[in-house]
């Protein structure tokens, strides 16, 4: 879709409603996830449909969306009761540029703190590999969407050996960018440009200035998925690639 001036309108609807009313954290629903949902369908009516035995966060005749900001491969038994009956639409939040923020014991909010790390697509390469046996069903797309927010950060405590264990409460604010995965050829995106015909994940890695396990992971996707062939290895025994498309 990608449609800024629509997703702030959806930021706008849902702080404006419950979610401001009660409180940053303490609703039942992330804003993150109620933004998007919202951003994709407005009309509630169409929210959090029974589906099987499962519910879908939108459902609009035989189309469905479900909105995932991680664990995607927590989706895997979901997906597959939905995608032989409907066209399923997962929509995988990154942040992108962030400011934070703690909420102090006494509820005061200390000063906003921008992030060093500026989010891209490739931070969901892991993701998408939680449930790369589904990616190749023609019913289903992936969109990523890298979207600016605001952090809120709660101490809370102890859990297990860690002291002062943080809880997020992740308010979007603007929509950057996104990208639309429907077919083997689109993951092609995620590769840079300037890549020989045949290529290994350290040249990936040089040229899209990746960590190298990041650039394997990658090519593990775009094979899985059907993007790029193995045509042999070189003589340090790593993989030669070659885009199928």
């Amino acid at each position: 879709m990608n449609d800024p001036d629509r997703f702030s309108r959806a930021c706008s609807a849902v702080l404006s409603v419950s979610h401001e009313k009660e409180g940053i954290g303490t609703q039942g629903e992330k804003t993150l996830h109620a933004v998007f949902k919202n951003y994709y369908e407005p009309d509630k009516t169409f929210h959090e449909v029974k589906t099987g035995s499962f519910i879908a966060d939108i459902r609009r005749g035989g189309a469905i969306v479900e909105i995932q900001t991680h664990g995607l491969y927590r989706m895997k038994k979901k997906l597959a009761a939905f995608l032989p009956e409907n066209e399923v639409t997962v929509v995988h939040p990154i942040p992108h540029a962030r400011t934070v923020r703690w909420i102090e014991k006494d509820g005061t909010l200390s000063p906003k703190r921008r992030s060093p790390k500026t989010g891209k697509f490739t931070d969901a390469v892991s993701e998408l590999l939680g449930i790369r046996d589904l990616l190749r069903d023609p019913h289903l797309t992936v969109i990523l969407s890298l979207v600016d927010c605001n952090d809120y950060k709660v101490r809370s405590g102890k859990v297990g050996r860690k002291r002062g264990a943080m809880r997020f409460e992740r308010i979007p604010t603007a929509l950057v960018s996104e990208m639309k995965l429907s077919t083997p050829s689109d993951y092609l995106a995620f590769l840079p440009a300037d890549l020989p015909d045949v290529f290994t994940s350290l040249d990936v890695s040089r040229a899209g200035r990746l960590h190298r396990d990041d650039a394997a992971y990658l090519l593990l996707l775009l094979f899985s998925v059907g993007a790029v062939d193995r045509i042999g290895k070189n003589e340090r025994g790593g993989y030669l690639y070659r885009r199928l498309f």
